[in-house]
């Protein structure tokens, strides 16, 4: 009987925890371990409708390297991306020095663990970036796990 007790009140705590105002402290929390980001930051206009189209494209490659987009783009949303609520977007540009006046695109390359791993401004060339990937240990151990046979 003790026990159940003990258990719900240890649930009801870790909630507690977890039920905070400041929810974007860290908004990319939820993809760590799982997936590796790319950060776009990218003006309306020809540059976003190139960067759709690239990501359409390049979607197999991107699925099989666990690459998600997220957009943090002042304007409307780039079609393909992860869109996060304004405060987590306003926390992230921060983090990451993402001026919102900046009239260039920028493109930055986060791993799984968390870490920045390339940052690019101007046109991104998703093979490049794919290339990159590919030579980080984890990717290698993952492509020797998934039997594909490259090393």
């Amino acid at each position: 009987m003790k026990l159940r007790y003990f258990c719900r009140a240890a649930l009801l705590a870790g909630n507690l925890l977890f039920m905070n105002d400041d929810a974007s402290a860290e908004p990319l929390d939820a993809f760590r371990w799982k997936n590796r980001l790319i950060i776009a930051s990218v003006p309306s206009g020809e540059a976003r409708d190139l960067f759709a189209a690239s990501l359409v494209a390049n979607r197999t490659e991107m699925d099989e390297r666990d690459l998600k987009v997220i957009d943090v783009s002042a304007a409307a949303g780039i079609p393909g991306t992860i869109r996060l609520d304004p405060k987590q977007t306003t926390v992230l540009r921060e983090k990451l020095k993402l001026d919102a006046g900046e009239t260039a695109a920028v493109f930055v390359l986060i791993g799984k663990d968390g870490g920045e791993k390339a940052r690019q401004r101007g046109t991104l060339k998703l093979a490049d970036w794919f290339a990159l990937i590919d030579a980080m240990p984890m990717r290698r151990d993952e492509i020797r796990l998934r039997g594909k046979g490259r090393q």
